[in-house]
């Protein structure tokens, strides 16, 4: 079988992506007809799977057809299709990091994470909350040709989402009142719905961290603020200069750490500098998480 066939140029786009996030079906309607006459998200995500599994399958064969293809390449690619032809995606195949870099280039679709994002209609999403996710976690299980210990899955609504845009905000609360959807104390709905919750899977799934950064001059001078997203394992102080600019790497002479809650005590940076809770670190110094840093540079 050669699956439902998928484009060549569609199937060429997601190989230069990072992640591959899956919207399936899980909901019905008898106005919106499915393709196979009914709705089965866990045959649905199967197809889907099996087609792109199909499609590294047949480029890793070209590959190894080629003398070009030699050492760590070869290697890893070979260890790649004998778990294709097993019905393995390639991320569960086992490769090293090193294995892994060798054959980056070839944007294996099986080798990406993967997310997936089921869609439930508003009573589900609402109501029905606890008993859908749960419906939803047995699929997961059950799901072929994926990687059950490390995709991950949302549930959203587009319907309901649809509905409450042209909603004002007190319209909104109304309306998920009358689905009954309960909210915990300090919770606020839109913390449920897709375009809070995929981004920052997506995010955690690609092992991503968010970066603030700001010019390190009183406000009045300059509010610029800036959000990045980096790769946290091994990012050093001076790899950190470099993502803001160039010049700032190369003139590198130290960097101002502190974490953040103890520095939020503080009146100013500068009394938490008084107080001995900022200490220096040179240009291999590790970033942490929840660390502040103030790069001096020349």
């Amino acid at each position: 079988s050669r699956g439902e066939g998928l484009g060549n140029q569609f199937l060429g786009t997601v190989r230069e992506c990072d992640a591959i996030c899956h919207l399936v079906r899980a909901f019905e309607d008898r106005d919106i007809t499915h393709v196979d006459g009914k709705v089965d998200p866990r045959a649905d995500a199967e197809v889907i799977n099996l087609e792109l599994l199909l499609a590294d399958a047949a480029h890793v064969e070209r590959r190894l057809s080629r003398t070009t293809c030699v050492g760590e390449e070869r290697l890893a690619l070979e260890t790649v299709a004998a778990a294709l032809e097993q019905g393995i995606p390639a991320r569960c195949a086992g490769l090293s990091e090193t294995a892994k870099f060798s054959i980056k280039s070839m944007g294996l679709l099986t080798l990406k994470p993967v997310l997936y994002a089921f869609n439930v209609d508003e009573i589900d999403f609402t109501f029905g909350r606890e008993e859908a996710l749960t419906r939803i976690e047995k699929i997961m299980e059950s799901i072929q040709y994926c990687d059950p210990a490390n995709d991950a899955f949302a549930m959203v609504s587009a319907k309901l989402e649809a509905e409450i845009s042209v909603m004002n905000k007190e319209e909104q609360v109304e309306y998920l009142a009358s689905l009954e959807m309960d909210l915990a104390p300090g919770e606020d709905f839109e913390d449920f719905l897709s375009f809070k919750v995929l981004p920052l899977m997506a995010k955690d799934l690609l092992g991503l961290h968010l970066a603030y950064t700001g010019p390190g001059v009183p406000p009045e001078r300059s509010r610029t603020t800036r959000a990045w997203l980096c790769r946290h394992d091994g990012l050093t102080a001076v790899g950190m200069a470099g993502r803001l600019h160039g010049d700032i790497q190369k003139g590198f002479m130290r960097a101002e750490v502190a974490q953040a809650d103890g520095l939020l005590e503080f009146p100013t940076y500068n009394a938490a500098k008084d107080a001995g809770f900022v200490r220096a670190e040179g240009k291999d110094y590790n970033v942490k998480t929840d660390d502040v840093v103030l790069i001096k540079w020349k």
